[in-house]
């Protein structure tokens, strides 16, 4: 539970409130898509439920964030380690800078392994790694690769592997589609699905299309501030009367872009159809029904 979140930087030139008054509760077994722009304030909120914010930077300023009830932030340094080990857990945004490309992927599970338990003989850790690299869907023996012989995917796929060591209560994902391709990206998305039925989760990013089939609450988050909030259906409800198509040629485009918000753009019998979001519409747009979607809802908001 997220009370009133308030996270300041501070730079020798400028102050800046990172995030401004959010407010959130997850129960077991939901998952909560975080949406926004680079620079939202995704990544802060949830390094903020870690207390891992940059120690001489950045700063929670109000609020509080309790798990169980608890407060996260009365906690000693010595609770923390525990919880960031064992109940919540975060899978961060850049896979090549989370693993270290001189060891194999096997040695670096198998090092979080002993973490958590140092009391493991050498063979019962490499059995554990094993488990683990099947349990996110990498056959056993890439155990012995480095992490440039993975694609993307894949290395997002060790991270959960990483994340899930302790049996987390809440797994935090930032961004963890990033820069992946549209195959990659979908089975990456459709295991969370499967990982969020006895976790709560946490899904940060600018990519509505992730969460949009997996999310139970979606929050958009502009600037610091939650500006909408919903489940997905509802934030859809929401835009009614709000979207329209145009058929029209290249040309036209161009001219339209300059006053009104353009979503997708495709290529019809009978010319472009083209994407318009707005409270306003131009006269010769038919309104949208059925399928508006959360890239519309985006769009409304950001764009």
């Amino acid at each position: 539970e997220i009370d009133d979140l308030e996270v300041i930087y501070k730079t020798d030139l400028e102050t800046v409130k990172a995030v401004n008054g959010i407010n959130l509760k997850i129960r077991k077994g939901e998952t909560c898509g975080l949406v926004g722009e680079t620079g939202a304030g995704k990544t802060t909120t949830a390094l903020s439920i870690l207390r891992l914010l940059p120690e001489n930077t950045g700063r929670i300023a109000g609020g509080d964030i309790k798990f169980k009830g608890k407060s996260l932030l009365d906690m000693s340094p010595e609770e923390m380690r525990n919880v960031r080990g064992n109940s919540i857990s975060m899978v961060f945004q850049d896979p090549m800078s989370a693993l270290n490309p001189v060891y194999t992927v096997g040695d670096q599970i198998g090092e979080a392994i002993k973490l958590h338990n140092p009391q493991l003989a050498k063979e019962e850790v490499e059995k554990r790694v094993e488990e683990m690299l099947e349990l996110v869907g990498i056959v056993a023996s890439r155990k012995n690769d480095y992490p440039h012989q993975f694609s993307g995917g894949m290395k997002q796929r060790v991270l959960l592997a990483q994340a899930l060591l302790g049996i987390p209560k809440i797994l935090i994902l930032d961004e963890p589609t990033a820069g992946l391709d549209p195959k990659e990206r979908i089975s990456i998305r459709n295991y969370i699905a499967e990982l969020s039925k006895d976790k709560i989760i946490l899904f940060a990013t600018h990519v509505v299309s992730d969460i949009e089939c997996i999310a139970d609450k979606v929050l958009l988050l502009k600037s610091g501030e939650i500006i909408a909030t919903g489940t997905p259906v509802e934030l859809i409800e929401s835009m009614a009367g709000k979207v329209g198509e145009i058929t029209c040629t290249l040309d036209e485009v161009g001219e339209l872009q300059k006053e009104y918000k353009i979503g997708n753009i495709r290529q019809r019998k009978n010319g472009l159809a083209l994407r318009v979001v707005g409270d306003e519409l131009p006269e010769e747009a038919v309104k949208v029904g059925d399928n508006i979607d959360l890239e519309d809802v985006y769009l409304y908001y950001f764009e």
